[in-house]
């Protein structure tokens, strides 16, 4: 069959099905229908339907009209009230598509009719040619600059929403990932009924918090007003890993000859590497967009949230009334106070994953783990990168162990250390210029003391990664009765309770532990104690973390130094990976496993692992502590060889040699001499 006649047939299979649905919403009973506590308006029972349509003569047994109800619902005409199940022969509930409740969706396209602005990305796309912006020999994509070029010309409302959201250049990928999670005209739902549950905030912590709230039967209103995903999926976990792996492989070609390999150097296509993470974080927005909640019964908004009450918030003009409500806003880069630092263009997580051009030189300010895993990349990429330290390490909340060893590995790959460093001043000395070597960037210089003497060092770029600060200023927090810090951000009980026993907050803005994994589990302790009277504690929570350099710095539990301060006595269990085989063969071996348990005793108290996915390597130490089995235990497990992680078992049969006392010994040496005799 031909591609057209496949289309005919397709068509009118479509007509066949329509014709079915409309029929069949004459015909059956239609009505509110309550089950348990919960009320579904304008619904009909699936028993109802199958036996319309064998009447009907559509099918003739139950089978073939649960297969038309298969493509019904497939096809969009009818849907479960709670998306649970096909079109069967029970008495579950289901709406056609015009009586289903409305919890969102885009806006209809109209660009094809003539003097209408598009109501999508891909419009705003089509509508300039379908070329991405900010080509790898053009310019540096600034939206504002780029907007101005040539003939160019884009409606005004998107334009405004692309300088907000900071998201460049609007080629293929970022318009698909902008159709995801900010379309460019949302169709809010109505508002009107009492929520049980309002959600400011579109990141890790509100979106698991909206889907799991929804997915218990709860009337859930999510409000995002930037970029559903937040920082995780748009400017953080994601592009940063997809930028790493293109580094370390960047890094492998350049030190194949170690492994036998001839090879010459790498040549980095800088823009090829961004296409690439642009193209990769598109393809998993469809998890986190607007779509796909609206679709798992939630009440999208696209706009800003702010309480106008204790038990109010209002979004575009409509007001929500809900029982309970989620704090949710996320953080965002601190800038610190230095000379001239607000007169330069500066490169924060919000604006680094946009560049197209690698710049030659590039200044990093900061130096906790967002800032050493862009130092590492950009070098291995070829830029010549200077790290600026207020003091003497870098990951200082890491044991001076990881951080010596990290700090070798990143010297190692060429990144100049300033440290000790007193910022005098910043100075951008010449504009971008196209018969220099630096363009499309300009000339900074960046001031310092170091030692008493000062230094001027110029670079290209400034990375700004020293730091986050909680988001309390955006949701009229004061109008709602909920006391937060402006350092500490929303201030929360130990069950996730604001000042406002009917307010809740969780992730960045309220906790110190800004990993995305922990604004999930935050949010699976809302969902119990804000909708089910549940008694869970943010403090029973047994939080992991790791920095994806190279070596991977991962770490559990207490570090010594806690130990110390309270007064713990402990044993400390070592392994360097020097002395692991797989380590060996693969020339892995900088870094090492330390566990630390209690004085005496195989309780783990806090481990910490530095080397190649040290990351992956953690949770088994995180499963122990959990589950509170001793390192003892984890030495009679048998780990594959060869395996890195076989470390943590070695360090168990360290554990375990400690009870190879003195006495026990003699009394074993004296037991096999007698067998002897």
């Amino acid at each position: 069959m031909s591609h057209s006649a496949a289309a005919q047939e397709d068509e009118m299979n479509e007509k066949v099905f329509k014709e079915i649905a409309e029929d069949m919403r004459i015909k059956v009973e239609i009505k509110d229908r309550k089950y348990h506590l919960q009320t579904y308006k304008k619904c009909f029972l699936g028993t109802d339907a199958i036996k319309y349509m064998m009447e009907s003569g559509f099918a003739e047994s139950v089978e073939d009209a649960e297969g038309l109800g298969h493509q019904l619902v497939s096809r969009g005409y009818v849907v479960h009230v709670t998306k649970e199940h096909d079109l069967v022969n029970k008495d579950y509930f289901y709406h056609f598509k015009q009586d289903a409740p409305f919890h969102g969706a885009k806006a209809s396209e109209k660009e094809g009719k003539e003097g209408k602005a598009p109501s999508s990305w891909t419009g705003v796309f089509k509508g300039l040619g379908g070329a991405p912006w900010g080509d790898v020999k053009g310019k540096q994509p600034g939206i504002v600059s780029t907007l101005a070029d040539g003939n160019i010309k884009i409606q005004d409302e998107a334009k405004e929403k692309l300088e907000k959201l900071e998201v460049s250049p609007l080629d293929k990928y970022n318009t698909e990932l902008l159709e995801s999670v900010h379309p460019l005209k949302w169709d809010d739902p109505d508002g009107k009924d009492r929520y049980n549950l309002v959600v400011i905030g579109g990141g890790t912590a509100g979106l698991v918090t909206a889907a799991g709230s929804a997915g218990v039967g709860a009337r859930v209103a999510l409000i995002e007003s930037e970029l559903l995903g937040g920082d995780c999926l748009n400017v953080g976990c994601v592009p940063s890993k997809a930028l790493l792996k293109s580094a370390k492989i960047a890094h492998y070609i350049k030190s194949a000859s170690k492994y036998g390999i001839v090879s010459g150097d790498a040549k980095v296509d800088f823009g090829k590497v961004m296409e690439r993470l642009r193209r990769l974080r598109a393809s998993i927005a469809h998890h986190d967009s607007a779509q796909r909640f609206s679709t798992l019964g939630v009440d999208v908004f696209i706009g800003r949230g702010k309480f106008i009450s204790k038990k109010q918030v209002e979004v575009n003009g409509k007001t929500l009334t809900f029982h309970r409500a989620v704090v949710a806003t996320g953080g965002s880069p601190f800038i610190p106070p230095i000379s001239g630092l607000d007169k330069v263009k500066v490169y924060t997580n919000l604006q680094v994953f946009n560049m197209t051009v690698l710049p030659p030189k590039i200044g990093v300010i900061g130096t906790g783990p967002i800032g050493c895993e862009l130092a590492q990349a950009f070098v291995r990429f070829g830029a010549e990168v200077h790290m600026f330290l207020r003091g003497k390490s870098i990951l200082r909340k890491e044991e001076e162990d990881a951080r010596s060893v990290v700090a070798s590995s990143m010297e190692a790959d060429g990144i100049i250390f300033h440290r000790m460093v007193t910022y005098n001043k910043i100075t951008q000395v010449e504009g971008p210029d196209e018969k220099k070597s630096g363009h499309p960037y300009p000339l900074i210089e960046i001031e310092i003391t170091k030692e008493g003497v000062a230094q001027k060092i110029l670079v290209n770029a400034i990375i700004v990664a020293a730091g986050r600060k909680p988001n309390v200023y955006t949701a009229d927090l004061d109008k709602a009765g909920v006391k937060f810090d402006p350092k500490k951000g929303v201030m929360v009980n130990d069950k996730l309770q604001t000042s406002n026993p009917n307010i809740y907050a969780c992730g960045d803005c309220c906790t110190k532990y800004q990993f995305t994994h922990m604004a999930d589990f935050m949010a699976r302790i809302v969902i119990r104690n804000a909708l089910f009277f549940g008694s869970g504690k943010v403090s029973s929570l047994l939080v992991p973390w790791a920095t994806y350099t190279d070596p991977e710095v991962a770490h559990v539990g207490e570090y010594e130094m806690d130990l110390k301060a309270r007064q713990v006595e402990y044993d400390t269990y070592t392994k360097h990976l020097k002395d692991n085989d797989r380590a060996i063969v693969e020339s892995s071996t900088n870094g090492y496993v330390k566990i630390l348990c209690k004085k005496g005793k195989d309780v783990i108290l806090g481990a910490t692992i530095v080397g190649d996915h040290a990351g992956d390597m953690i949770s088994e130490l995180t499963l122990a502590m959990q589950s509170g089995i001793g390192l003892g235990q984890i030495a009679s497990v048998i780990h594959p060889y060869p395996t890195t992680a076989e470390a943590i078992r070695q360090a168990g049969d360290l554990y375990n040699k400690t009870k190879l006392t003195p006495t026990v010994a003699r009394t074993l040496r004296n037991l096999l001499a007698f067998r002897r005799s």
